[in-house]
């Protein structure tokens, strides 16, 4: 959301600065509808709501009642530090821990992009489009379903709508393959993390090859298999679909160029 906020406002300002908070609860409840809204009723409800105003010191926390902590496994309870509540509902117990470090270490982590050099499989194709019309497509469903041969593909759109955070779920027989974008450079550059068959991570250039051409260059890694002979075999599987997808890609964009 930082990345992406044109608004000029305090509180768009300081988006950077937000924290997460969980708060969980386990109980009872009753279902009620009006209208088109489905409402939840019961005194299991009132404890999270109440939860959210709360003594417990930090700023990124995953707060959870008794009746949560009494279904986690030993080891996670462990993780907790014991806390307590008071409101008109009385004294409600449980504990919190600490989720802070997760954004540092996700942060620390998270690739933003492949570069040539550390790919495992790199593919360049000319095409007859210019930059501007390729990358205004390149993220549509329809058009990703071609290159990516994919049975279909549902879009989530990141933060405020934006291209980056948005999420694709592509299809393939009985299977679906989730990808995220990570990174990009609007006109010049996008990379996706995929999460099949294994972590992997797609930058796809785009650059002036002249006379209105476009040179689409992607760079691909993943996470290797241990097995030698799984891994052996997932780099021939991913040399084939690449190099098919060279095709795909010069065959879609030029069409509607």
């Amino acid at each position: 959301m930082d990345a992406v906020t044109t608004c000029p406002c305090d509180a768009c300002a300081k988006i950077a600065i937000l924290k997460l908070k969980f708060v969980v609860h386990h109980g009872r409840f009753s279902r009620q509808r009006l209208g088109n809204v489905e409402q939840l009723h019961g005194a299991d409800v009132i404890v999270p709501h109440r939860l959210l105003k709360n003594k417990v010191p930090s700023k990124e926390y995953l707060l959870v009642t008794d009746a949560v902590l009494q279904r986690l496994p030993d080891e996670t309870r462990k993780r907790f530090t014991p806390h307590q509540e008071e409101f008109d509902v009385g004294a409600i117990t449980g504990g919190y821990e600490e989720i802070g470090y997760l954004w540092d270490m996700a942060q620390a982590t998270e690739r933003k992009r492949v570069l040539p050099e550390e790919a495992m499989v790199n593919s360049e194709v000319t095409v007859n489009a210019t930059a501007e019309e390729i990358y205004k497509r390149l993220l549509q469903p329809k058009v990703m379903e071609r290159y990516l041969f994919s049975d279909d593909v549902e879009a989530l759109p990141g933060a405020r709508g934006e291209d980056l955070g948005a999420e694709f779920h592509c299809h393939h027989g009985g299977s679906m393959v989730s990808m995220r974008v990570v990174s990009l450079e609007p006109g010049r550059e996008i990379t996706l993390i995929a999460d099949q068959p294994t972590t992997m991570h797609i930058t796809t250039r785009l650059s002036d090859a002249g006379d209105g051409q476009t040179k689409v260059a992607r760079s691909f890694l993943w996470e290797r298999p241990q097995d030698p002979e799984v891994a052996q075999s997932l780099q021939q599987m991913m040399e084939a679909m690449v190099l098919a997808g060279e095709g795909a890609i010069k065959s879609v964009f030029e069409e509607t160029a």
